[in-house]
């Protein structure tokens, strides 16, 4: 058995909780020694012929051990879940803070799921290593070593034989252990795509039903299902045969040292007492070797997961805080020949794309899927950092801006409004927490969504169900117009605020939107291309470079891809 560095940095200073968790366990370990050694006197004066009436004391200290035991037994379990929750609680801490430094560039990498599994099922699989197997290691160090320093004063040759068994059972099972790690590995990483597979079904539900999916991805989950079933096994099997040599030494070890005192006493090279001795504490002895394998098992699980957690807070972050960070100037943005690869990617998604909003003005990007227009917004807010070039706000590069500085220059109403489990009021306080109720009302009258939600059970105290789905996506849209004119930041971005609803909820938003849009520098992101004819200027974008530029008037005339498009979308409306 081992103790894993990677699992005691994750943990921080643990020092005293442990300390504590290894003291109870010291003096459970004491109660046992003394339990066997106040039997060993009461079964030898049997045997001498002396009788109880001349140990009653002894049974009295025995009941007094048991009872003591009994209440450090009740101590060592609550100090161990207290030392295991507060690791749990500070690792969750740092993953949590490290997720917000890595921002949403990193999750857009990754699957949700696979994260998922690492900040909940990872964390939670660490709680046997902490609270039952590193106290557990220390106990073995310390109480088999004390009594065989006290049996070798009584009988060295027991000592020996017990010795050697020890050596087998802590070094024969380190030579599977790379198996054991292996075969942990593959074990969790099953559990991890079955888990992220689940997330997926959960989320994709309705879909999965509409297209009538759903005993097709039936047969994915149960293909995860068995990869997980044949994974374990893998695992069990060479954990069997790791538990089997440590149980061997376990029954060895007590019988071979009786069996030969047995033979000594009958020598009479020892006596009665002194073989006693040997029987019970030769048990003792071995009772925390047992306890450390059977808690070994059981924390692999937390080793295992404890990889993917170490990658997590490892994970370099795609932006950092620069180490000077410059005020931002007024609302003026600006991409000066920007160009940028997503991580792995070989084609840019934007090449050489320079383009200048005023203060005040509204800037439209149209363009057909995959033409850059909402990696422009990803780069605007620093997700990610372009790979030429530079993004500025007010003459400032935002990579020299502070991050925090920078998103609260900017309020973004998204294609896919997120909506928070809280009240109505909760979300639409998300950009200014602080607001009062009144300037809530304000914002949702301005957003045309006032009425609605003045219409609901509770008003804006309604509780919004989980992101929102009770809701239609034009309300949910116009919720995030709401948020957006509270924050009331001078930069608004529009990222296909009007895809997901119809023409009568577009209506409507639009005319939310013609309020929220007044006296700030907006950028429009848009497939609908009737919801830009107002705009002071469009570009069109294809295979992330600009193909046009100007009002929709001028680039009608110029009937180029932007005339194209217009009567597409015109014939299909």
């Amino acid at each position: 058995m081992m103790v894993h560095g990677r699992l005691l940095a994750l943990a921080g200073d643990i020092r005293f909780p442990l300390t504590v968790n290894i003291l109870l366990g010291l003096a459970v370990t004491a109660t046992h020694i003394a339990q066997g050694l106040l039997v060993a006197q009461v079964l030898a004066r049997l045997l001498t012929g002396q009788g109880l009436e001349s140990g009653v004391w002894l049974l009295v200290w025995l009941a007094v051990a048991v009872a003591v035991r009994l209440a450090l037994l009740v101590l060592a379990e609550v100090a161990a879940q207290r030392t295991a929750q507060a690791v749990k609680e500070r690792v969750r801490g740092r993953l949590y803070d490290k997720l917000l430094l890595l921002g949403p560039g990193y999750l857009t990498l990754k699957r949700s799921g696979d994260v998922r599994t690492v900040l909940v099922d990872g964390v939670e699989a660490l709680e046997a290593y902490y609270s039952r197997y590193l106290p557990t290691v220390a106990l073995c160090l310390i109480g088999p070593v004390g009594i065989l320093v006290y049996l070798a004063t009584r009988d060295p040759i027991s000592v020996a034989l017990i010795a050697v068994c020890i050596v087998l059972i802590l070094l024969g099972p380190r030579l599977l252990d790379k198996a054991l790690a292996r075969k942990g590995d593959e074990n969790w990483q099953a559990y991890g795509r079955l888990s992220s597979d689940y997330l997926d079904v959960m989320q994709g539900m309705a879909t999965l039903k509409a297209f009538n999916a759903s005993a097709r991805e039936r047969v994915t989950l149960s293909q995860r299902a068995e990869e997980l079933r044949k994974a374990t096994m893998r695992q069990l099997g060479v954990s069997l045969v790791d538990s089997g040599v440590t149980t061997f030494g376990l029954l060895a070890g007590p019988a071979l040292a009786v069996g030969v005192g047995a033979m000594r006493l009958a020598a009479g090279s020892v006596d009665v007492l002194t073989l006693l001795i040997v029987l019970v504490l030769a048990r003792e002895c071995f009772r925390p070797l047992g306890d450390l394998s059977k808690y070994w098992h059981a924390g692999y699980s937390g080793i295992s997961s404890s990889k993917q957690i170490d990658e997590l807070l490892r994970a370099d972050q795609l932006v950092t805080e620069p180490d000077r960070p410059r005020p931002l100037g007024d609302a003026r943005v600006s991409f000066d020949n920007v160009t940028f690869r997503y991580p792995g990617r070989e084609h840019p998604a934007v090449r050489a794309f320079t383009l200048d909003i005023e203060p005040g003005e509204t800037v439209a990007v149209v363009g057909p899927s995959g033409a850059g227009k909402t990696t422009l917004v990803a780069l605007l807010l620093r997700y990610f950092d372009v790979t030429e070039g530079s993004v500025r706000i007010g003459g400032v590069d935002v990579r020299e801006a502070a991050l925090a500085d920078l998103r609260a220059m900017v309020a973004v109403v998204a294609q896919d409004t997120y909506l928070f489990t809280g009240t109505v009021a909760d979300n639409i306080r998300l950009g200014r927490p602080g607001a009062t109720d009144e300037e809530v009302v304000a914002a949702a009258k301005a957003a045309s969504i006032h009425d609605f939600i003045a219409g609901l059970p509770d008003g804006y105290a309604t509780a919004v169900s989980e992101r929102g789905l009770t809701l239609s996506g034009g309300q949910r849209q116009r919720i995030a117009i709401a948020r957006a004119l509270l924050k009331d930041a001078p930069i608004l971005v529009l990222d296909e605020a009007t895809s997901s609803v119809d023409a009568a909820g577009e209506a409507l938003i639009q005319d939310a939107l013609a309020r929220v849009t007044a006296g700030r520098t907006t950028l429009v992101v848009a497939h609908r291309l009737s919801t830009v004819r107002e705009a002071d200027r469009i570009v069109l974008m294809r295979d992330g470079e600009v193909r046009e530029i100007g009002d929709h008037r001028e680039l009608m005339r110029l009937d180029g891809d932007y005339a194209r498009l217009v009567a597409a979308q015109e014939v299909t409306a």
